[in-house]
């Protein structure tokens, strides 16, 4: 086997081509950042330059035939550490937990790390597709406006998704630098430093597709506002019905002060309200008005939440003091921004202090986020879930932070039952279980469960989408797959190619985030006749940054479609259909 020649110097990249591999396609050579690949036209093979490599292996993962190998460091600065901020005394403290990048010197350096890939796989792992190679670039040349300009593109969250995404297994798990098996580009950081600096601009409505269209949008979570955004922006006459008495939908009740502020949280609705979209409070849309809003409206768009907690199971789920978690966060966030206690149903009973245990059913995001926030309460707070810590679908970080909050969390736990007297919950019954890997499903041990007396039980297992809306939301949830025969570009960029990169929690950044693209791609058809869906009304449970992208592409498929009501169809023959 001939190869080209190996240099024996290990503090550089070592690049090794296979030459009766190698068939001159030159996948690598495009996607190479360095142009450390050249190609030899005499026979048509090619070749690499070790002094200009800097390791990050594209042209490993992109080679179809598996002709390159790298051996040696990765040539990149370390990454930017980023702060948390735990006060001395959490009660009633609601101020943010995660410090972004707080200086100039600080984003620059960060900024130089970005290898501006010629095809960013970064790009690829953002559900929303940021340009984000483009905004670094504009924040390495100091210029605020034009990264917003670049991010405007896709994004009208910046502010948001910078401090709620998990990058980790989004934009940087799929950061060349991650999939190479080092710490990515800090892509969330940079994002948050740009919207923090300066005032994220306003929708700025234009004489677009929209001109002529009147919409309806049910929900005003980061679907429904990110559809109204982009609608609004293309001329159309937009109106939101939100069935709470404030915009935000999970922006505004789900996700805590200290780590969503809410300035932060409700800029984007305020920004709508202020520019002219119309918001309808209080009000309640079911699958039967769906059809009354289709006689005044050219399309409506359904971006309801998923607001109905999943079901529990076992004896004692019906006492007093066995709440969900929307029903926690919403009472305790307001609690908190009065600086009042939380007071439990009866009277009697008093608040959570000091002296209360409040029990959170899962280990997930949102768990933590009920368990932080009952500790800013005063509580003691233990979090029970039935999987292996190894395996448990939480961002290591809210991990680590609850942790460091004083939350107690009991992995390998499941809740067998409970009790309490004045049909109140006063005792919990805890079972041991055990998991061998993470697709196997945990089962029970025989050890001895433990009691745990509490003063609350507070579910956060997951929720789902009321069944009612499932009549005009046909096809129901999409799910977020991946074909047999994936996409040529998506197999080109060499995503699918590292299966499971450290940074990224060892998850499939590559497959995981082409199954999101399935989702967001159905976002831009209808659902039914002039009826759109998207976020949680698609999907089930998605993320902010997912939702946003959806929500976008179905105003896209709207303005693409341009539908229109019967009644202007007859009166107007110029009308599109």
């Amino acid at each position: 086997m001939t190869i080209t020649e190996v240099r024996s110097d290990t503090a550089v990249p070592q690049v090794t081509v296979l030459v009766d591999r190698c068939a001159g396609c030159q996948e690598c050579l495009v996607r190479c950042p360095t142009g450390a690949i050249s190609l030899d036209v005499a026979s048509w093979i090619v070749t690499a330059d070790d002094a200009l490599c800097t390791g990050c292996r594209q042209c490993v993962r992109t080679c179809p035939f598996s002709a390159i190998t790298i051996s040696g460091p990765t040539m990149v600065a370390s990454r930017t550490p980023l702060q948390t901020h735990h006060p001395e005394s959490l009660l009633r403290d609601h101020c943010e937990t995660r410090r972004g990048i707080t200086t100039w010197d600080e984003a620059m350096r960060e900024a130089e790390r970005c290898l501006s890939c010629p095809d960013p796989t970064c790009v690829r792992g953002c559900p929303a597709h940021n340009d984000i190679p483009s905004f670094i670039a504009s924040l390495g040349r100091g210029d605020l406006d034009e990264a917003h300009a670049v991010l405007r593109r896709t994004s009208m969250l910046p502010d948001v998704c910078a401090r709620v995404c998990d990058q980790a297994v989004q934009c940087e798990g799929a950061c060349s630098w991650s999939l190479a098996g080092g710490e990515p580009v800090a892509i969330g950081a940079l994002e948050r430093f740009i919207a923090d600096y300066a005032p994220v601009p306003p929708p700025r409505r234009e004489a677009g597709s929209g001109l002529g269209m009147e919409i309806a949008i049910v929900g005003s979570g980061p679907a429904g506002l990110a559809a109204a955004w982009e609608l609004f922006e293309a001329g159309a006459k937009v109106t939101v019905f939100e069935q709470d008495a404030e915009a935000g939908g999970l922006l505004r009740w789900g996700i805590p002060d200290f780590t969503l502020p809410p300035t932060i949280a409700n800029r984007a609705a305020s920004a709508l309200a202020s520019s002219g979209v119309t918001f309808r409070f209080g009000t309640k849309i079911g699958s039967d008005e769906v059809e009354l809003l289709l006689d005044d409206h050219d399309a409506v768009l359904m971006a309801v939440g998923a607001g109905m907690p999943l079901a529990l199971n076992v004896p004692g789920a019906d006492l007093g003091g066995v709440w969900d978690a929307t029903r926690f966060l919403t009472n305790a966030h307001e609690a908190l921004a009065r600086g009042n206690e939380l007071f439990l149903d009866d009277t009697h009973r008093g608040s959570l202090g000091s002296d209360s245990t409040v029990l959170v059913l899962g280990a997930g995001n949102t768990a933590m986020d009920v368990a932080r926030t009952a500790r800013r309460l005063g509580a003691r707070t233990v979090c029970v879930d039935w999987m292996d810590r190894r395996f448990a679908p939480v961002r290591p970080d809210e991990l680590a932070e609850a942790e460091e909050e004083g939350v107690e969390i009991r992995f390998l736990t499941t809740l067998e039952r409970m009790a309490g007297s004045a049909e109140w919950v006063e005792v919990a019954r805890l079972a041991h279980t055990m998991q061998k890997s993470a697709s196997a499903k945990p089962v029970v041990t025989n050890c001895a469960p433990d009691t745990l007396e509490v003063d609350l039980v507070v579910l956060a297992m997951g929720y789902r989408i009321e069944p009612s809306m499932t009549d005009c939301i046909p096809g129901g949830p999409v799910a977020k797959t991946v074909a047999p025969l994936p996409d040529r570009r998506w197999v080109a960029s060499g995503m699918l190619a590292n299966a499971a990169p450290p940074f990224a929690r060892h998850l499939p950044v590559g497959r995981l985030a082409l199954g999101r693209e399935t989702a967001r791609v159905a976002a831009g058809e209808p659902r039914t006749a002039r009826v759109w869906a998207a976020g949680d009304a698609l999907t089930g449970p998605s993320t902010v940054v997912e939702a946003m992208a959806q929500g976008k592409e179905a105003a896209k498929g709207i303005l693409r479609q341009q539908p229109r009501r019967p009644a202007i169809e007859e009166g107007d023959s110029s009308c599109k259909k």
